[in-house]
C-alpha cells in the first residue's frame, strides 16, 4: 500500500501561474486549516459588518449621506463662526479691569483653583468666587450685546 500525496494549488509569484506541489502530510492539513479559517472569518465577517461598499450613498459613490464620514467643525462656516466668537471673547475680555483680566487668566487659561488665587491675592476663596460670578455675568452681559 502507498502513502497517500498531498497535493496543494499554489500561486507562483514568479511564473504568475498557479502551480501544484507535492507536500507532506502536516503541511497539507495545515494549508488547508489555514484557508478555511480565513473563508470561516470572512463569511463571519459577511454576515456581521456593513461593508464599504455597500454604504456608499448615490450613484456616484458619494459619502454625503453618512453622517460618520462628514467633519462637521472644518467647514468654512464653522470656522468663521468660531473666530467671530474668539474677537467677541477677546473683545468682551479687554473690557475687563486689569484685576479682573489676571484673575480670568488665573482661572480659566491656567487651571488654577479658587484657592490658589485666593491664597495668590491674600483674599479670601468666598471672595474669588463671588469676583468669578461678577465677571461671568459682566461677559455674559458684553457677549449678548455684541451678538
Amino acid at each position: 500500500m502507498g502513502s497517500k500525496k498531498y497535493i496543494l494549488t499554489v500561486f507562483n509569484t514568479m511564473t504568475q501561474r498557479n502551480e501544484e506541489i507535492e507536500v507532506d502530510e502536516e503541511v497539507y492539513h495545515l494549508f488547508r486549516r489555514t484557508g478555511w479559517n480565513i473563508q470561516d472569518s470572512d463569511r463571519s465577517f459577511f454576515a456581521h459588518e456593513i461593508q464599504m461598499s455597500g454604504m456608499i450613498g448615490a450613484q456616484d459613490g458619494a459619502y454625503e449621506n453618512f453622517k460618520e464620514f462628514i467633519n462637521t467643525q472644518d467647514v468654512p462656516e464653522q470656522i468663521v463662526l468660531k473666530e467671530i466668537e474668539n474677537q467677541a471673547l477677546y473683545r468682551a475680555l479687554s473690557a475687563l479691569s486689569e484685576a479682573d483680566r489676571r484673575l480670568v487668566q488665573a482661572l480659566f487659561y491656567e487651571g488654577k483653583t479658587e484657592q490658589e488665587c485666593a491664597q495668590e491675592l491674600g483674599i479670601s476663596q468666598q471672595t474669588v468666587h463671588k469676583k468669578k460670578a461678577r465677571i461671568l455675568r459682566d461677559l455674559k452681559k458684553f457677549l449678548k450685546i455684541s451678538f
